[in-house]
């Protein structure tokens, strides 16, 4: 049987307890060893990181808005400014009774809750379904729900001030076009950005309340004219309530810029656009839409452009009202659309510019080449002359001056579509001109390929003679036709039309120049273009010429007429006429060029359009004589 023994007592047992004993020591004083470690990195090594790392999530930053730069024509006249403007702006964060906030703040303002809530939740072209998603997704806003607050209603919200944490009035920059509706689709407008815009340019340190250039130059050169946005640093509880304001940061201002635009000319383009449009207006009941753009053919830099009818961009400035746009998009008009460049149509005779042009450097015309013209040209399908009888026989400055049909008709179909395609692409058609403005067209330029593609039909040969005098497929912009005159007038050199000469800081140095585009040159001869502007001369000098109800006794200059035929469509239920004019002046030693269309105006092209030309060179040259000579026979 097994003797039961006890365990041993004294000192086995004695040594395991110490072991134990100093394992926890020393555990106990790693722990402690890290501890104060972490403590030494925490509070000494890295102390001051971690307090800034500290603060900065308690601190906020709320937006304060950056004065846009000016803008200012080739004289120093300012066009495009900023006003001060009281607004009523809102933190949604700090909001701590929304609801109680804005009644209070509509007492302020004279106008229901209702309708404050609901500014409140419109905003970037967002409808927020209600203040929480709101405060959400722009939390420090500042949201603006009022502006142009009057110095009475300043007042009553200074009293209220403390009652409305979370809204303030606050003191902002805001465009201000001091000239009105005059070249208000050079400028352009400016708005709120929206959050497809923020998306797109928060990554080139765009805010999602910021105001940028909507149309125009303010547009095309937003980025250059934003300046740099200042801000207000609050300080934050762990809740996301602000409790302390700690200081402002300025605002930088935006650059100006100096554009190539003479707005003694602007103003007198506008006047003669103005006046010739009453004068249709009188005679076929109602007003048209048209549009001038005016030119150094030399360097390509726009001195004038008008499209008519303007808007006010100062409408725009501070959120424009929705009856306001309602008005715009609903006028059978369309003042938003800047015919100048974006609108596309037919040349009619203006485009014999190019028609000529292409024979003689094709060999297809010279100097001396003669064609007759009986009234008719017959393929079959027969194309009239607006000549009862015909012109007869004529050579080519005979057929420009007097815009023969028949004469086109006859070299278009000579020339044949390749080399008619070849040649007006060369001249621009159907290629932007690259003028420094958003939605340029690049108008229509017709091939047997084109017509396939958009018809599925074959190419005739009547669509190669409609095209020689602009009829049928070709469109283009009155910007690309004068950009087509100026090739002319200047021996043939392309250049992009452009506004913007230079780039000025706030300190008023220059940090960018800006200057001509060359973009080469015709594959015309100056020989060749030269019989082409002696053609043009004739067009007003010639009492045969179709534009001879413009001449100016004493001055030379050179144009061509253009009308467009329509047919009868809803929009233009009596099918009248487009009207065009382009001309260069003077004619030895051309200074500008410029492009008139008249848009469903009636009449022909010397009576509707040329007129506004001619005001307009006048107004150029200080000529004292005013006033259309002559019948304004033809087209």
């Amino acid at each position: 049987m097994a003797v039961l023994t006890r365990p041993p007592v004294g000192g086995d047992d004695a040594a395991i307890r110490l072991r134990r004993t100093i394992i926890f020591i020393l555990l106990v004083g790693a722990a402690l060893g890290v501890l104060i470690w972490r403590l030494i990195d925490v509070q000494l090594v890295h102390g001051a990181q971690y307090e800034q790392l500290a603060d900065a999530n308690q601190l906020r930053t709320i937006p304060l808005a950056a004065p846009r730069g000016l803008m200012y024509d080739r004289r120093g006249v300012i066009i495009a400014a900023n006003r001060p403007s009281f607004v009523v702006q809102v933190v949604p964060m700090q909001l701590r009774d929304p609801q109680g906030e804005l009644a209070e703040l509509a007492q302020v303002l004279g106008q229901p809750p209702a309708v404050l809530m609901r500014r409140l939740l419109h905003q970037e072209g967002v409808a927020y379904k209600d203040f929480d998603a709101l405060a959400a997704a722009v939390p420090l806003g500042p949201v603006t729900i009022a502006q142009d607050l009057s110095a009475a209603t300043v007042a009553r919200f200074s009293e209220r001030a403390d009652r409305l944490p979370g809204i303030a009035v606050e003191l902002v920059p805001v465009r201000k076009y001091p000239f009105g509706t005059l070249g208000s689709h050079i400028m352009g407008y400016v708005g709120r950005i929206t959050k497809d815009q923020y998306e797109e340019r928060k990554g080139r340190g765009y805010g999602s309340n910021d105001v940028i250039g909507k149309d125009g130059l303010e547009d095309t050169y937003d980025e250059f004219m934003r300046g740099i946005g200042g801000g207000r640093q609050i300080k934050v509880n762990s809740a996301g309530q602000a409790v302390a304001t700690l200081g402002d940061s300025d605002a930088v201002p935006g650059n100006s810029l100096d554009l190539t635009v003479d707005w003694n000319l602007q103003r007198a383009a506008e006047q003669a656009m103005d006046a010739q449009i009453r004068v249709i207006a009188q005679r076929i009941g109602h007003r048209i839409a048209g549009a001038a753009i005016v030119e150094d053919p030399n360097t390509g830099a726009v001195l004038a452009m008008v499209s008519q009818p303007n808007i006010n961009p100062n409408d725009f400035a501070v959120a424009v009202s929705e009856k306001k746009y309602a008005e715009y998009l609903n006028d059978p008009l369309k003042p938003l659309f800047i015919r100048a460049i974006e609108g596309k149509y037919p040349t009619g005779s203006t485009f014999k510019m190019i028609t000529s042009s292409a024979a003689f450097a094709s060999g297809v015309l010279t100097r001396d080449s003669v064609r007759n013209c009986p009234g008719y040209f017959d393929l079959g399908l027969v194309f009239n002359d607006d000549a009862a009888g015909g012109h007869g026989t004529l050579n080519p400055i005979q057929a420009i001056s007097r815009s023969c049909d028949v004469f086109f008709y006859k070299v278009g179909y000579e020339l044949g579509i390749a080399r008619l395609d070849r040649f007006a692409s060369a001249f621009g058609i159907g290629h932007r001109t690259g003028i420094d403005l958003p939605g340029e067209t690049t108008g229509t330029l017709p091939t047997p390929a084109w017509k396939k593609r958009y018809y599925d039909d074959r190419w005739y040969a009547g669509d190669t003679v409609n095209m020689a005098i602009g009829q049928g497929f070709v469109e283009a912009s009155p910007v690309q036709m004068l950009k087509v005159g100026s090739a002319i007038a200047n021996g043939g050199r392309l250049y992009a039309p452009y506004f913007l000469a230079d780039v000025r800081d706030a300190h008023g140095h220059v940090a960018k120049r800006f200057g001509p585009r060359y973009q080469g040159r015709l594959p015309v001869s100056e020989s060749d273009l030269a019989i082409v502007r002696e053609g043009m001369l004739g067009a007003i000098e010639s009492p045969y010429g179709t534009a001879y109800n413009v001449l100016i006794p004493g001055f030379h200059y050179a144009g061509k007429t253009g009308t467009v035929e329509n047919v009868r469509t809803p929009d233009n239920p009596e099918g009248r006429n487009h009207a065009w004019f382009v001309c260069f002046a003077p004619y030895d030693h051309p200074r500008i060029a410029v492009a008139v269309f008249m848009e469903k105006s009636g009449g022909f092209g010397a009576v509707n359009a040329a007129p506004v030309a001619q005001a307009i060179v006048e107004a150029y040259f200080h000529l004292n004589r005013a006033g259309p000579q002559g019948n304004g026979i033809r087209d």
